[in-house]
């Protein structure tokens, strides 16, 4: 994944958490990265413009919810009363009973050693690692900020 993309989603993060991940947000994100991009038109289109995804479970059926959506959206990782942001929810990482977010199922974010953890996708279908605090996987996030994150979340 481009350090431009991580960037915008560290950005979308901390965004939503002082103002909400709303369309000016993106908006600026977008803006944001077209400037460290140089404007390079031959670089791939912002992440604003398309939706960032979380998958999991076996083979990956399970939709997890949306990271770069607003926090109005009904599929929103960061709307508290949906399905994704519920920390009640079967389908959230939020819930630490869950699949998705217990310290001890192999498919889960908070599993330091879990072999099959969440996959992040674009609309494409292009994917940019996995969502896991293990950080022994081969394909786990590097990013220090967006790791931070999830380790606040799964305690």
């Amino acid at each position: 994944m481009s350090i431009q993309r991580w960037v915008w989603l560290l950005l979308c993060v901390l965004s939503f958490v002082l103002t909400g991940c709303n369309a000016p947000t993106l908006q600026t994100v977008g803006s944001a990265l077209t400037a460290i991009g140089g404007g390079n038109t031959s670089s791939p289109a912002p992440v604003s413009e398309g939706k960032i995804m979380l998958f999991g479970g076996q083979g990956h059926r399970a939709y997890l919810g949306c990271l770069n959506c607003s926090q109005y959206a009904s599929d929103s990782l960061f709307t508290s009363y949906g399905n994704f942001g519920n920390r009640y929810s079967q389908t959230s990482i939020f819930n630490h009973y869950s699949e998705f977010g217990s310290p001890y199922s192999s498919f889960s974010a908070c599993n330091r050693y879990a072999i099959d953890p969440p996959v992040i996708v674009d609309e494409s279908g292009r994917s940019y690692g996995r969502l896991t605090l293990n950080l022994n996987h081969p394909q786990n996030v590097r990013d220090v900020p967006l790791l931070t994150w999830l380790e606040g979340l799964c305690s």
